[in-house]
């Protein structure tokens, strides 16, 4: 279980702006972040202490992300399922505020792994002592 949740590192990640986990505001952010000319091909320098802090908040989301995947299952009421998917983006949010970093700036980091595998080697390490 762990091994997959790493592997995914990246996507689960980017979920926060990307798959509309975030509130409106921040993901409408991050996509015009994204359409700035010559943004998406820039890597971003990340500090350790960033860094750090980006698994701190990585490992908090994505245990948060396995509970309400667990309660998801088996709701059939469409109602019930948003409520718990809105609650789930609540407490992402807290949880990455938590760490002490922005949900911008989680994403941005999130998106520098996407392009730096070495970095991304190095996340997944991170990540796995703490889970």
């Amino acid at each position: 279980m762990k091994r997959r949740i790493l592997q995914t590192l990246p996507a689960t990640a980017l979920c926060l702006a990307l798959a509309g986990l975030t509130t409106p505001a921040v993901a409408q952010q991050a996509q015009q972040g994204q359409q700035q000319p010559g943004m998406g091909q820039q890597q971003m320098e990340v500090d350790p202490n960033t860094l750090d802090t980006f698994v701190d908040a990585f490992v908090a989301v994505q245990k948060i992300r396995d509970d309400f995947a667990s309660r998801l299952e088996g709701v059939e009421d469409q109602s019930r399922a948003q409520e718990l998917q809105q609650a789930a983006q609540e407490e992402m949010i807290s949880a990455v505020k938590d760490q002490g970093m922005s949900v911008e700036d989680y994403n941005r980091v999130a998106m520098t792994l996407q392009n730096d595998p070495e970095m991304l080697q190095k996340v997944q390490e991170m990540a796995r002592e703490r889970m």
